[in-house]
């Protein structure tokens, strides 16, 4: 008998919530509505979605984006704390270290969320709402900013390439450094191999572009013939196109973030004492 009553009490909500839904359809529909290309904005409206579809789409972005960030402030601080990775040397521990925010800040943000839906608390939800906008504003900034950054991140790397290659027998992080950037982007010195020279150094075995039995000595015939400098701003321009599309995918997820935490803050305010009854706290 229980169960039944509580059935009844739930059909009953749900009927409440179509009617009252209904009604606002009808007089949002009775009013004169801008139209675009023939299509209602009411259309795109969250009232056009089932509650569960809010609900479980606003959960499911948010533990995403909760799991997402947590991921990123683990690879942030494995790439900030492992000294053979060249992130030291050719000026990419700016971007690990922004990573490591924009990490910590996705997580707080949607923990803040699934709070705030947990435990009906809209002052919560504002409070997502408003940091969900402000990240907004932060990406668009960055990405007007970027533009002009890359030409200092060139001569930011050139700096370092030439304060480190002078400390390449003396610092082992250096050592480690260098070699690991010329084996993986296939280059010798800043410039060239004879920067090396320059310096009073002779080519490491890092720059050997054979086999390493032709390399038991080390000649120009047998290194690489690119300069690292050249070889780290194509890879950064090639990184381009992979952050770009990121930024996109992260600023998509961004606004249905938004237009979930507006559509379920506007259902709590609308029905505060029909979702009590049917999530009764324990």
């Amino acid at each position: 008998m229980v169960r039944e009553d509580e059935n009844d009490d739930d059909t009953d909500i749900d009927t409440t919530e179509e009617e009252i839904t209904n009604s606002e359809e009808s007089t949002s529909t009775g009013k004169d509505t801008p139209q675009l290309l023939n299509f209602s904005f009411y259309k795109w409206s969250y009232k056009r979605l089932p509650k569960k579809c809010i609900k479980t789409s606003f959960l499911t972005l948010n533990s995403a984006t909760f799991l997402a960030g947590l991921t990123a402030v683990i690879i942030s601080i494995w790439m900030l704390t492992d000294s053979k990775l060249m992130s030291r040397l050719i000026g990419q521990r700016m971007y690990v270290t922004t990573l490591l925010i924009i990490g910590i800040f996705a997580s707080f943000i949607a923990v803040i969320g699934i709070l705030g839906f947990a435990k009906r608390r809209q002052q919560l939800l504002t409070i997502y709402i408003l940091l969900h906008a402000m990240f907004i504003s932060l990406i668009f900034i960055c990405s007007v900013q970027s533009f002009s950054l890359f030409d200092k991140l060139t001569r930011s790397i050139q700096d370092d390439m030439s304060k480190s290659i002078e400390n390449y027998r003396y610092l082992d992080w250096v050592t480690e450094a260098w070699d690991n950037t010329q084996r993986y982007l296939k280059c010798c010195g800043i410039d060239s191999h004879e920067d090396w020279q320059k310096y009073g150094m002779a080519i490491p075995q890092s720059c050997c572009a054979t086999t390493a039995d032709k390399c038991l000595s080390m000649s120009p015939d047998v290194v690489y013939k690119s300069g690292c400098l050249n070889g780290a701003i194509d890879f950064l321009k090639s990184s381009i196109h992979i952050v770009a599309t990121w930024t996109l995918l992260v600023s998509i997820v961004l606004f249905a973030n938004l237009f979930f935490a507006l559509a379920v803050r506007k259902r709590f305010e609308a029905y505060p004492s029909s979702e009590e009854q049917l999530y009764p706290e324990a």
